[in-house]
């Protein structure tokens, strides 16, 4: 894809957007909390010069110095509900990557093919992704790694499998980094100042808060059924309270929204056949990603939940929404065959009846 290059009219956009999003003071909090340098030493206050003006000349600077795609991303970031900055940052790749779905048939669609495939109200959904994808973080260990996410300030949740080295002495708990707010254009261009968040473990053995080994049918899944106490999942304690920490890091803007965890209280809704899913991953340890598929199928007990969306390896431990983005399962396998028909993931009411939470 070739580089990303913005037009006049995507100029004139993101300048207003800013300018409806950010006063001075924001902006200027902005641009200091994640360029180190005020507004105003960017663009100096002068006689008849405009807030707008300067908004201009902020852009044209960012342009010049090649970090305009980071600016768009910490706006977007300091005001994740401002639904214009979303549109500009879901238009670059910088919400979350994944596939954009075109019509070349010009034929119209109108009739229901899917009893169990639900219309989404498009509105909540944008709202509430991008405050998803601020609480999926990779999970990044030497010589491997998986993704996870926050369901506490300070509790990561991922695969038990992902932290395997760590158990085993093959990887120092010291080295582990959890990264958040990692993110890539969709034309391939790296942020060039402003970087992912990154927080490490806690020091000695409370790091791993609790767990539930895999079953060994998740190899051989035709040889029998994996149980609830073999749920797969290790929730790990953080060195800091990132949920309840600003996205972007500590700022005195008022407006800027805490990074929260998902919310795993309450029953979890209920998956069936046809019904759309959302696997919100770092594959490969990647720039964070969106697959979309539907359940296929579920193993006899109900202790496994199948689907068609995609994953790769580096994809264990992400959460798997469903078409309300309510979390309902962990993401932590494939099917064994080749090629494979599905990948599984254990329904978090399976896990909420074994876990303990710190």
């Amino acid at each position: 894809m070739p580089p990303w290059t913005p037009t006049g009219a995507w100029n004139g956009k993101f300048r207003k957007a800013l300018s409806d999003a950010f006063d001075e003071p924001a902006i200027s909090l902005l641009t200091s909390d994640y360029f180190g340098k005020g507004f105003a030493v960017i663009s100096p206050p002068g006689f008849n010069k405009t807030h707008e003006f300067r908004l201009q000349e902020l852009i044209d600077t960012a342009k010049l110095e090649d970090w305009l795609i980071d600016l768009v991303a910490a706006a977007h970031e300091r005001r994740p509900k401002n639904a214009t900055l979303a549109s500009i940052a879901e238009d670059m790749g910088l919400s979350i990557v994944g596939p954009r779905l075109l019509n070349s048939t010009g034929k119209t669609l109108e009739e229901i093919v899917q009893d169990n495939a639900k219309f989404i109200d498009i509105t909540i959904f944008m709202e509430r992704l991008p405050q998803l994808a601020g609480q999926v973080c990779w999970i990044d260990i030497p010589g491997g790694g998986g993704t996870g996410f926050l369901i506490g300030a300070n509790l990561v949740l991922t695969n038990s499998h992902v932290v395997e080295r760590i158990r085993k002495g093959q990887a120092r708990q010291q080295d582990v980094k959890c990264k958040f707010d990692y993110l890539q254009a969709l034309d391939g261009s790296e942020l060039a100042k402003k970087r992912p968040v990154e927080v490490g473990l806690v020091d000695g053995s409370e790091w791993l808060a609790n767990s539930k080994p895999p079953s060994m049918f998740d190899f051989e899944p035709t040889l029998g059924e994996a149980d609830e106490n073999e749920s797969d999942y290790a929730i790990l304690r953080l060195a800091e309270p990132i949920g309840e920490l600003p996205i972007g890091g500590d700022t005195v803007d008022p407006q800027a929204q805490r990074r929260g965890w998902i919310d795993t209280a309450g029953d979890v809704p209920a998956l069936a056949k046809g019904n759309q899913v959302f696997l919100l991953q770092h594959p490969k340890g990647d720039p964070l990603s969106l697959t979309v598929g539907t359940v296929v199928e579920f193993n006899y007990g109900g202790t496994r939940v199948r689907y068609d969306a995609n994953s790769k390896d580096g994809s264990s431990g992400s959460p798997v929404f469903d078409a309300d983005l309510n979390l309902v399962a962990l993401h932590h396998a494939r099917d064994p065959a080749c090629p494979p028909k599905w990948n599984q993931a254990i329904p978090m009411s399976v896990i909420k009846k074994v876990w303990k939470l710190p």
